[in-house]
């Protein structure tokens, strides 16, 4: 048997880390569908866009 190098552990490392990222940026990108298709469908409200933040009454309120 071949003995591990600490190369081989950095490898194996790097591999892991990689996996891991690549399923936390597929998990964000379907949320991101998910939540559009949502939009889409009528079943969740458009996000609000600058202007609205602006001028939004609650946010006021709290303000004051």
């Amino acid at each position: 048997m071949k003995e591990r190098t600490q190369e081989d552990d950095k490898r194996e490392g790097s591999i892991i880390i990689q996996r891991r990222m690549r399923g936390i940026l597929a998990r964000k990108k379907v949320e991101g569908m998910r939540q559009d298709e949502m939009v889409f469908l009528g079943m969740a409200r458009k996000p609000k866009g600058l202007e609205e933040m602006k001028n939004d009454p609650i946010q006021k309120m709290k303000e004051t």
